[in-house]
């Protein structure tokens, strides 16, 4: 068992527990952060790559203030921050014994984490004064409560972690990931292999976290929006890590034979810089709510989402031009997911939230969106 294996098992079973007794140890803070001149920041950012990309305006912003950033992360999330210039230093809690060495090493932490407590209680141990979200029992080791509003964009709820700090920032866009020469390199030599250098290319992405399986439009209209795609001269990639081939493979199944020369499976095809600069060869990406989806937005590729169980008021793709398409608003049980309570109830009605969203939806708007 890995050490993020062991973490979330201390999580489920005594972390309310363990946040009970580390509260009665809090010593109280001077509540006005500035007059503390803080030095060193740690954000804490433990998973998923699209909470990880909408952190990057509110971490930049810190940076331009002149503080030396710090970031705690796990594999799911350290590309995000590897290639990142405002980020100082990025720390592997498989790197355990590291951490437990960095006793309130940093003037402050910014647990950025939605809901488990094993990030507030990493919080506590690293940092000398602690900023997180309020409305859940682990915000007892937080010295800064910020309110999480479900009605304004995951950007703007990481912006308001600024606040403490006398920083008030609404950014517009998101932050690209870099690439490198390699990186470039790499892809265009993969769509010379395919001869897809110069053809009108739309990425879409049929797969989903595994968290909440029930967010993917269903691979039957997945399969008619790319004949009608094709239809219209675009070749399309399918693009996702190797956990989404098989889903990709059963939408090329569905896919009419007279169509399937167009399509191509990259999965697995490319790292993460390498998607990044793949999906600026885009005219368009369209994407079930997952982390893909705002990394597109943050490339400023014209991105399309398609959103069911979760709000786009909180997980749109961010950014002008970009469009999330939601048509559960009649629906009692949607949305079913809320990251900040960490709640993701398990669907009844086979996505039904979803499937209100036909073909011809998605395709007139990517249609709008070429022309534009």
């Amino acid at each position: 068992m890995d050490i993020i294996s062991i973490l979330r098992m201390v999580d489920k079973h005594i972390g309310n527990l363990a946040i009970l007794f580390i509260s009665f140890l809090k010593t109280k803070t001077h509540k006005n952060l500035r007059d503390r001149k803080p030095k060193n920041i740690l954000i804490i950012r433990l998973w998923t790559l699209g909470e990880s990309i909408l952190t990057l305006p509110m971490i930049k912003r810190l940076k331009e203030e002149g503080y030396n950033i710090s970031v705690l992360v796990t594999k799911r999330s350290k590309g995000v921050f590897e290639n990142i210039d405002f980020v100082d230093e990025v720390i592997d809690l498989e790197d355990f014994w590291k951490v437990l060495k960095n006793f309130k090493k940093y003037d402050v932490v910014i647990d950025t984490e939605p809901y488990l407590n094993i990030s507030a209680i990493l919080g506590w141990f690293l940092g000398k004064t602690v900023i997180g979200f309020k409305g859940l029992f682990r915000d007892k080791l937080y010295d800064f409560k910020i309110d999480y509003n479900d009605k304004i964009h995951a950007v703007y709820n990481f912006c308001n972690m600024l606040k403490p700090f006398g920083i008030t920032y609404k950014p517009k866009k998101l932050v690209p990931l870099k690439y490198g020469e390699n990186d470039k390199e790499n892809v265009d030599m993969l769509l010379r292999k395919y001869s897809l250098e110069d053809k009108e290319l739309i990425g879409i992405h049929c797969g989903t976290a595994e968290t909440a399986p029930w967010r993917s439009w269903k691979k039957e209209k997945f399969a008619k929006l790319i004949e009608k795609l094709v239809e219209d001269g675009f070749y399309i990639i399918l693009t996702g890590s190797k956990n989404d081939y098989e889903v990709n493979e059963k939408v090329l199944n569905l896919v009419d034979d007279k169509f399937k020369n167009r399509v191509f499976n990259f999965v697995g095809k490319t790292n993460l810089r390498e998607f990044a600069y793949l999906l600026t060869k885009f005219k368009v990406f369209i994407s079930n709510d997952t982390g893909p989806m705002h990394l597109s937005a943050a490339m400023e590729t014209k991105t399309i989402g398609l959103f069911g169980p979760n709000l786009p008021e909180r997980f749109a793709p961010f950014g002008d031009g970009n469009i999330a398409i939601y048509k559960a608003d009649n629906l009692d049980c949607s949305p079913c997911i809320n990251v900040h309570k960490g709640e993701f109830k398990r669907c009844e009605l086979n996505g039904k939230c979803m499937d209100l969203i036909e073909v011809e939806d998605v395709y007139n708007v990517v249609v709008n969106m070429v022309r534009k």
